[in-house]
């Protein structure tokens, strides 16, 4: 993105944002959710979450069908509880969530979810007491993500299993695009991590059977076409909105959209 200015480590090659904001957590209020930037936040998550909760149904599928259970989770920065809802729908007996954002929570709230307001730092949740840590989409949002991390494999159960995605800024997306990447967010992701960035992040806390590789995700072709505006507002603009007067709006597309998928367990 022109004007981004990032810092890399010429040691391990993580990169960061040298001028985060102070408080992150205060940008996800509900024009986070709700709004026209075709980069930022979410188009309009209501209507993305009829086709995109797809991803999270496929996600869960795969662990419960790897770890041959389905034990304690909890999701880490669950937003409005698409993902909790899946789980529940799957027969996850004890799903949980945290998020920072109050209108988040009380969205999900209103689903019927067992969620709380706050974060891993704030809410100091027990130790040892989840099979199943998510975070999907969050890591990249927190100022420390070491102590993130080891957050996560402090309140997993021996042998629990974290599950992590996030932008890659290793992969082929971001290398074709450059300055150009979606992924770019400024004040909004403070941390980018490619595949040896998060795995070393990963060993460093002391998690182990680490496996990182390519994610997909279920989406629209409304949701796809509604973020390709970024990069050209008024084609994209009304492409969506023919396409939005078809059925062809709803069909859902799995499509790598170039983030990377993280398992690691607490040994």
């Amino acid at each position: 993105m022109p004007k981004y200015k990032l810092a890399k480590c010429s040691n391990c090659g993580l990169i960061w944002d040298p001028f985060p904001p102070s408080l992150p957590e205060n940008q996800y209020k509900e024009n986070y959710f709700v709004n026209s930037n075709s980069k930022g936040g979410y188009a309009n998550y209501f209507e993305g979450m009829k086709i995109n909760r797809k991803t999270f149904s496929e996600r869960l599928k795969k662990i419960a069908k790897d770890n041959g259970k389905k034990g304690k989770l909890l999701d880490v920065g669950c937003a409005l509880g698409d993902c909790l809802a899946e789980a529940r729908s799957l027969g996850w007996k004890e799903a949980e969530g945290i998020d920072p954002s109050e209108y988040a929570i009380r969205k999900a709230e209103e689903r019927g979810l067992k969620v709380k307001q706050g974060t891993l730092k704030s809410l100091n949740l027990k130790e040892k007491s989840f099979d199943l840590v998510l975070s999907q989409d969050q890591i990249e949002h927190v100022p420390d993500p070491v102590l993130e991390l080891d957050r996560m494999r402090k309140i997993l159960k021996p042998e629990g299993t974290l599950f992590l995605v996030t932008p890659d800024i290793g992969g082929v997306w971001a290398k074709i695009l450059g300055k150009y990447w979606y992924h770019y967010k400024p004040g909004e992701h403070l941390f980018y991590f490619s595949t040896p960035t998060i795995k070393r992040m990963l060993e460093k806390v002391g998690f182990e059977n680490i496996k990182v590789q390519k994610t997909y995700h279920v989406m629209s072709l409304s949701y796809i076409v509604n973020r390709f505006r970024y990069y050209s507002p008024f084609f994209f603009g009304c492409l969506q909105k023919i396409i939005n007067l078809t059925p062809l709006k709803d069909i859902p597309i799995k499509i790598y959209a170039g983030e990377i998928e993280a398992w690691a367990e607490r040994p």
